[in-house]
């Protein structure tokens, strides 16, 4: 259930009439309660909130909390009834409840104010770009706010986030590590169509891609096709592209990526939680049926994927910080792009390029379904941890957090519970 509780107050005891003693003594104990402050009140519970609201990414069939609040149900649809991000908050629920109060913190609901109540914050799907498709300006702007406030104290923290969102930052820098991507051309001050096709022609692709480089998901703010077209009677749709995107500045140019079968290229996803690579699933570039997605085999495509993802995971580590301090993310997914030699096939395949397509942060798809484990109880136990790991660098930063001499006592019991674990150190 959800964390919100309702408190009864306390019944009133019958007092005998006739006994002006005890009516006295219990004016008195009631004039004396008054002077309690419940501000001051030590609390008892560490307050963790988890913002959610995917109407996607389902739990493996029949693995939901079976009291699953409705509040939560957003779609009627077995592909997203039941979706991983609740699953995993309620999971957390279960987990130390005598130590923790989870705030399920759906979109429309996320102020600073309520994440300000918390004494940690961790995003598992709604965030500013989710916000962009769903809400109005002001609650646009609101959502941006809690992001960049550090007073909120949500995580992913904003530099780290906005490291990934603003894809530049991250394939220049992995490109620089001598890591393959898809070759890319940049534009951080607009988008500008002549400048578009001129670059196209000065490189020779016959097919290209644009995309929106900052705050875009779902192929949002895109546009593609042959250049031959956009040369003649496509070359005003550059332009109404350009002008329905105008408040945005960072832009991506790409070639079409195709297999020799003309198909685009296919991925392996490969899923990092808590600083170690746990899965990988295939999906298919173009088949989005079930054919399309499953659990990536044992083999040599796998092993390959694997191996560059950890290259790429690597740079992740070193750009990923909270409130200014290095930190391992909760969970990060980095998709591999896939081209066979000859024709549509790459299973089993010792032949295949392998290229970075994308970095994704927490907020992103699970694909639990494809996944030989459960996702959601993986997630929710390394989920606790983590905000342990937040919770100890606040406090050793002497960091301002609600009730903070209580909570420093319930972290130190959540850390002899949990581990204790050698890189944690509680500064006294």
């Amino acid at each position: 259930s959800s964390c919100v509780q309702v408190r009864r107050p306390p019944s009133r005891a019958a007092v005998p009439t006739g006994c002006p003693g005890m009516v006295a003594k219990a004016k008195v104990s009631a004039k004396a309660a008054k002077g309690i402050s419940k501000k001051h009140a030590p609390v008892k519970k560490i307050r963790i909130g988890i913002l959610v609201g995917k109407d996607f990414d389902p739990v493996k069939k029949n693995t939901q909390w079976p009291d699953f609040p409705q509040k939560y149900i957003l779609t009627q649809e077995d592909w997203g009834k039941y979706s991983i991000d609740v699953c995993t908050a309620l999971k957390m629920q279960q987990l130390h409840p005598d130590l923790l109060d989870i705030d399920i913190i759906p979109g429309k609901e996320i102020t600073q104010k309520r994440l300000q109540k918390n004494h940690v914050n961790l995003n598992f799907w709604y965030d500013v770009g989710v916000a962009m498709l769903n809400g109005s300006k002001p609650h646009v702007e609101e959502v941006m706010r809690c992001h960049r406030n550090p007073e909120c104290r949500l995580d992913p923290s904003w530099d780290y986030y906005d490291w990934v969102l603003c894809k530049p930052r991250y394939m220049e820098q992995c490109k620089k590590a001598g890591i393959p991507t898809i070759p890319t051309v940049v534009y951080k001050s607009g988008f500008d169509p002549q400048q578009c096709m001129k670059d196209v022609q000065r490189l020779g692709w016959d097919k290209f891609f644009v995309k929106v480089g900052h705050f875009a998901f779902f192929g949002e703010g895109a546009v593609h096709g042959k250049t031959e077209d956009f040369l003649g009677k496509r070359a005003k749709d550059l332009d109404a592209y350009a002008k329905a995107n105008k408040k945005s500045k960072v832009f991506l140019l790409q070639p079409y990526m195709l297999k020799p079968n003309g198909q685009v290229f296919d991925e392996v996803r490969n899923f990092f939680v808590d600083g170690q690579w746990r899965y990988s699933v295939f999906t298919h570039g173009t088949d989005e049926t079930d054919a399309g997605y499953y659990q990536e085999p044992e083999g040599p495509r796998k092993a390959a994927c694997r191996a560059l993802a950890e290259k790429v995971y690597q740079e992740v580590l070193k750009s990923a910080t909270w409130q200014g301090k290095r930190q391992t993310p909760l969970l990060n997914r980095i998709d591999i792009g896939v081209i066979p030699k000859k024709g549509g096939d790459s299973l089993h395949k010792t032949d295949n390029t392998y290229f970075l397509n994308e970095v994704e942060l927490i907020m992103t798809t699970w694909l639990d379904r494809y996944s030989p484990i459960s996702v959601q109880d993986v997630v929710a136990q390394a989920a606790v941890k983590h905000a342990l790991e937040l919770l100890v660098g606040l406090l050793n930063a002497k960091k301002r957090i609600p009730d903070g001499a209580s909570v420093k006592k319930l972290v130190n019991t959540l850390h002899s519970r949990l581990g204790p674990f050698k890189h944690l150190k509680i500064k006294a």
